[in-house]
Parts: structure tokens; C-alpha cells; sequence
């Protein structure tokens, strides 16, 4: 079984994600989005429980400390991680790889890529 995914933000920003690398890559299997919008912090329990079970998932949270990771860090069991500061270029190195690392694995790898893909550029044009 590969790897799932599942994106848990802040309004509709993993929902973005999961189209935008969709439209990279094509459409994918056990890749999804849960918005904390208007839900408690149960709800968000329960319902990253009904989406992952017992079995391998990364979850993505946009930022560390808030209600999307907390809730993720609770829901999760064993064989599963939550990774914050989701960006494109980590998700993308997810699908990419998810067929043939371990979670962990995987876990450091797209953690990893994420990272190169932060950079600060500057205007080329200074006349």
C-alpha cells in the first residue's frame, strides 16, 4: 500500500495544494485536504482519524503550534507523521517518492526538498 497524504490547514490553502500538484502530476490516490474552518478541536481529531485509520499517512500542516498541527499530532498512530511548513516543492517530492521509502524515510526526504526550495531572489533589473 503507498504512502497517503493529507493536507490540514487553515482555511482552503491544502485544498489549493492538492489541485495545484494534481495539475502537475496528474490525479492521485490517497492524497487529500481537511480545512480546520469552522470546526473544534474534536472535530479536527475525528476527523483526521476517519481519513488515516491505522495505516502509513504524512500529514502536511501549514504551520507548527497551531490547531491543524496540534490536532494532527494527536490524532496520528504509529507508522504515521504530521510535517509542518507545508510547501509545493515538498509535496511534489512526496509523490514522487512515496512508492519506495518508508514513512520516515519519505518523512526526511520531502522535508528536505522543501527546504531547497526556499531562497530569496532579487530584482534582476537594477537600472
Amino acid at each position: 500500500m503507498i504512502i497517503g497524504a493529507l493536507i490540514v490547514t487553515h482555511g482552503e490553502l491544502g485544498r489549493v495544494l492538492v489541485e495545484e500538484a494534481e495539475h502537475l502530476v496528474g490525479g492521485q490516490e490517497r492524497f487529500k485536504s481537511v480545512s480546520t474552518r469552522g470546526l473544534s478541536a474534536s472535530d479536527i481529531t475525528d476527523r483526521i482519524r476517519e481519513l488515516v485509520l491505522d495505516e502509513p499517512w504524512i500529514i502536511f500542516t501549514d504551520t507548527p503550534g497551531t490547531s491543524p498541527t496540534v490536532r494532527s499530532c494527536v490524532a496520528i498512530r504509529e507508522g504515521q507523521a504530521v510535517v509542518t511548513g507545508v510547501n509545493l516543492g515538498m509535496i511534489l517530492s512526496f509523490l514522487v517518492h512515496r512508492d519506495h521509502l518508508s514513512v520516515q524515510e519519505l518523512a526526511q526526504r520531502m522535508v528536505d526538498d522543501g527546504r531547497r526550495c526556499l531562497d530569496i531572489r532579487w530584482p534582476l533589473n537594477t537600472g
